[in-house]
């Protein structure tokens, strides 16, 4: 038996031996044409290896530098991609299609102007040059210009009438146009003379997702999966397609398929979630998002719609909040690191929002409202923690510390205003505006299925802070601004926002208009942009300090003595010595028509008041009353019209770092009255790149 397998072995090197001398044997250009078979198959990796033979045997064989930048190009590595095409140019001086890849190769890498120069400059040598008109497109595309990308695709297809991806990307630009009849012809055209390629079959059902033509959008993505058994997006885009015409067990077994090959796929684990969640099994579908988050914790969407249907369904005593809340815990350490209080404090209030009995993020949020002088309600939450944590996990030490900090804090604020006036800041109801946050269905093109509605849910749940809040809404589903305006205005709302949001691969922007829900007039319409990680939770942060610029500062009258009144504003909500109100009549307080300021005629003004002594979630100060006859009562409203500066402010000219954005911050015309701008994509040197562009950069 010994003796056999040594020859077997034998037998086997020799065999091994045979087929390196037959790769060695191989000359250039036979390394070269298997490479040329590998990149036509898509095979980067494997091309990419056998042009670096070949270059190996023949170093100034230029046509394989270009190749293996081409490939390079492929996978990712621009940098690499820059070193190889000054070898190639080496061989190829001015060759426009080096010239063009390294243009291409300066748009992925976000030097826009270089590319642009590169591209010109071809067209003034080579007029007809058909691929410097597809860098020039993206980079209109990059600019938001649509229709410009439009005349140079166009020109591009006039010089040459089949060309593959003139086609296909005049058929995608048409489609975001709206030009349906276009974009027909265009994805016509190229099934008839590409019949057999799998990428045109999935770029037409992308066009008939886009119409809503699912039947058309089915047939193609089987086809492109007939043609290709590895084209992922193919099945990707099939499984969403089946899932918007309500076949759920199918749509399953595609997620089992892709996942069988790829467990990394976290579009996939989605998918199967939101099937799951569609047949309300809710608990798979949370088991399901919870193993998905933790082979991609980076999936925000996924994790939004975890979170969201965990706050809905499962019991607060659950054991696994805990595991969800530790992903938030984690990026608050990281905001911390940074010194960024406002992220850090919205990552704490978004973990015990999901885990309220956490008491590290309990304690570390307490500490941030005590930085922000906030004493009252940090001893409510000092007390929520010895209250409700387990006696056996704290040691005898810690919990006399902690009842040394709590009695010192309560004699420390005996002189309170709360206190003087026997009023129990934790049970007033502070709510001032009610906002609609509606959302058209999402088509089954988008990255997540059912985007619109995670964005809508997830905006409404940044305004629910850990203190009362001052702003409540609710999302729904609508069919457009008829049914939004209807549910807003017969619900009582004071505005409606309709959003929506496009996710491409690296980034995200949520579009919205805010409207008044007893007008029905436009107040806004904006694009809020972010790319990197934690862009998801980053654009709705931005998006609620957005909504609070617009709102005004209002309150209530709680109490009076003699001419001495208590209101139902302090600290928490910005108010500080000096600010003046004008008080109203109860009841007499409009939304304007036009913008998001407030109306009232000149009978209803009662008087004025300005604050004197600002606790933190009650004030006190003096009324003026107007005329002859004092008509002030308890539950008369205030409305800021003044706030003054602080020292501070006026010595840094700089405003106010308000750690906790949870408060309207407007006076009563609807003028932010402390806006903080955040730095826009144009600011950062960003280009907004919406989700279809990164399908047109994909069509090779």
């Amino acid at each position: 038996m010994k003796k056999n397998k040594c020859i077997l072995i034998i037998l086997q090197l020799l065999i091994l031996s045979a087929f390196s001398l037959q790769a060695e044997e191989k000359t250039s250009v036979e390394l070269y044409q298997l490479a040329e078979e590998a990149k036509n198959q898509e095979k980067w990796y494997e091309a990419s290896q056998y042009y670096m033979e070949c270059i190996q045997k023949n170093s100034v064989y230029g046509d394989a530098w270009f190749n293996l930048a081409y490939c390079t190009y492929q996978l990712g590595e621009f940098d690499l991609v820059l070193n190889y095409l000054e070898n190639a140019e080496k061989y190829s001086k001015d060759d426009s299609t080096i010239l063009n890849l390294r243009g291409m190769t300066y748009i992925s890498m976000g030097k826009f102007n270089d590319a642009r120069t590169i591209f010109q400059k071809i067209l003034k040598t080579y007029p007809n040059n058909i691929d410097a008109r597809f860098g020039l497109a993206e980079l209109d595309l990059f600019d938001g210009k649509i229709s410009g990308a439009e005349k140079y695709y166009s020109e591009a297809l006039r010089r040459q009438t089949e060309n593959r991806k003139a086609l296909l990307s005049l058929a995608l630009v048409s489609a975001r146009l709206g030009k349906n009849d276009k974009a027909n012809k265009y994805i016509s055209q190229a099934l008839k003379l590409y019949s057999d390629e799998s990428e045109v079959h999935y770029l037409a059902a992308i066009i008939s997702s886009y119409q809503n033509d699912l039947a058309n959008a089915e047939k193609h993505c089987r086809i492109a999966v007939e043609v290709d058994g590895n084209n992922v997006r193919a099945y990707e885009l099939l499984a969403k397609i089946r899932y918007g015409q309500g076949f759920y067990d199918d749509v399953i077994d595609y997620c089992d398929f892709i996942i069988g090959r790829d467990r990394n796929n976290s579009i996939a684990w989605y998918i199967k979630g939101r099937a799951l969640l569609a047949q309300h099994k809710d608990e798979e579908a949370i088991e399901i998002w919870s193993s998905a988050l933790l082979i991609n914790p980076l999936d925000e969407v996924m994790r939004a719609a975890l979170e969201i249907l965990v706050n809905k369904n499962v019991s607060i005593e659950d054991e696994r909040r805990s595991q969800w809340a530790e992903n938030h815990i984690q990026n608050a350490r990281e905001y911390a690191r940074r010194y960024d209080s406002n992220g850090t404090t919205y990552e704490y209030q978004r973990a015990l929002k999901i885990n309220p009995a956490n008491s590290e993020a309990r304690m570390n949020f307490a500490s941030m409202l005590e930085l922000n002088g906030l004493h009252e309600s940090y001893l409510d939450q000092l007390i929520f923690i010895n209250q409700t944590r387990a006696e056996s996990s704290v040691s005898d030490r810690a919990k006399k510390k902690m009842n040394d900090t709590i009695e010192a804090y309560e004699s420390l604020l005996q002189d309170s205003l709360a206190k003087k006036w026997n009023v129990q800041p934790f049970y007033l109801d502070k709510s001032r505006w009610k906002i609609g946050l509606y959302y058209i269905k999402s088509g089954v093109n988008q990255l997540h299925l059912e985007s619109n509605q995670i964005a809508a849910e997830f905006a409404s749940e940044t305004f629910q802070g850990i203190a009362n809040a001052s702003v409540l809404t609710d999302s729904l589903q609508v069919q457009g601004f008829g049914d939004a305006y209807q549910k807003a205005r017969s619900s009582g709302k004071d505005y409606f926002i309709i959003l929506s949001i496009d996710e491409g691969m690296r980034d995200v922007t949520l579009e919205y208009t805010m409207y008044s829900a007893r007008t029905g007039s436009k107040i806004k319409e904006d694009s809020l942009y972010s790319t990197g990680n934690l862009k998801f939770s980053s654009i709705f942060r931005r998006f609620r300090s957005d909504v609070l610029n617009l709102l005004p500062v209002r309150g209530k009258i709680l109490n009076r003595d003699g001419k001495t009144l208590l209101v139902d504003m302090g600290k928490s909500e910005n108010i500080r010595e000096g600010c003046i109100f004008d008080i109203v009549r109860k009841n007499a307080i409009q939304t304007a028509a036009n913008g998001s300021g407030l109306v009232y005629d000149e009978s209803d003004i009662l008087g004025s008041f300005t604050v004197t002594l600002s606790g933190e979630e009650v004030s006190e100060g003096l009324l003026e009353y107007k005329g002859f006859y004092d008509r002030i009562n308890t539950a008369d409203e205030i409305v800021l019209i003044f706030q003054p500066k602080t020292e501070e402010e006026n010595a840094s000219g700089q405003e106010e770092n308000e750690a906790i954005q949870t408060v309207p911050n407007a006076d009563a015309s609807g003028t932010a009255l402390n806006q903080k701008a955040g730095l826009t994509a144009e600011d950062l040197g960003v280009r907004k790149v919406p989700s279809f562009v990164d399908l047109i950069r994909s069509i090779y």
